[in-house]
């Protein structure tokens, strides 16, 4: 029994962010058949749940990189990797270092919250913009961080800027063992740049991982174009990388399957559901 684990941005949803129409009607026909489906995303519940509202999940998706695995349908929690309190402020020092400002990512009373002060790039405020707008309140401007951080499990920090300060503050947190940061261009913002960091358990694969709990089967399919899914890529029975995706991604995968713009992870669905792939 296959088990497909799909990433997001750049991968299953079009050039306007979104997954089509079409796209929604092959998947729900495919889950309703009986197919193993869901997602793995670094985007957060915010998102994730009107983006897929009219997918028919019945599968826990993994969230924030393997932060977070989220019933979406009964948007609840299901395991959290919380960050420690003493390496949350070994991360503020280094970030302090740099004069610079983070979204600070925290679970507080069941419900996500993202701390953030002023912005400095329109980057960080079209990224607000993008997300404000939704049914739940998320994000909330601070005068100091701490006062809340000390009352939530703080889960991730996400940090824009140009390429140089982005690599210099990524030197620097990459030496603390109990986090895990990457960075990368954004892939909608020409020359942004924005650094993520969250917990060392977690992960895209790791959180697939758990979700065997809930879904047994015996073949992993996943698609992705982006560095922080080549990890799961490499624990796929089979992986795709997308037309579109980065050339490392590609070197990690097994094929390469048509670009977002061409709903390319439908059109390797349906071929592999009809044996003409693996």
């Amino acid at each position: 029994m296959e088990l497909f684990v799909t990433d997001l941005d750049g991968t299953l949803l079009n050039s306007h962010k979104e997954v089509s129409i079409k796209s929604i009607e092959i998947l729900n026909k495919l889950i309703d058949d009986g197919v193993n489906f869901t997602v793995a995303t670094a985007r957060t519940p915010a998102t994730v749940v009107d983006l897929l509202q009219d997918v028919n999940l019945k599968l826990p998706a993994v969230l924030m990189n393997g932060v977070l695995l989220y019933d979406i349908k009964e948007e609840k929690y299901i395991n959290i990797k919380e960050i420690e309190k003493n390496t949350v402020d070994k991360v503020f020092d280094i970030l302090n270092k740099f004069h610079k400002n983070a979204m600070v990512y925290g679970v507080r009373n069941d419900h996500l919250w993202v701390y953030h002060k002023e912005f400095e790039y329109s980057w960080e405020y079209n990224f607000y913009k993008e997300r404000a707008d939704r049914k739940q309140k998320t994000f909330l401007k601070v005068e100091d961080y701490k006062e809340f951080l000390k009352e939530s499990k703080i889960i991730n920090f996400i940090v824009f800027d140009k390429y140089e300060k982005i690599k210099g503050i990524y030197e620097e947190l990459k030496k603390i063992d109990e986090i895990f940061v990457e960075y990368y261009e954004d892939i909608y913002e020409s020359g942004c740049y924005f650094l993520e960091a969250y917990s060392a358990a977690a992960s895209k694969a790791n959180g697939i991982k758990l979700l065997s709990e809930y879904i047994e089967h015996d073949k992993l399919v996943c698609f992705g174009d982006n560095l922080n899914d080549i990890e799961m890529l490499k624990r796929a029975s089979h992986s795709f990388a997308v037309e579109n995706a980065r050339d490392e991604v590609k070197e990690a995968a097994n094929f390469v399957a048509p670009s977002y713009k061409e709903d390319g992870v439908l059109q390797v669905l349906k071929a592999v559901l009809s044996g003409e792939l693996c």
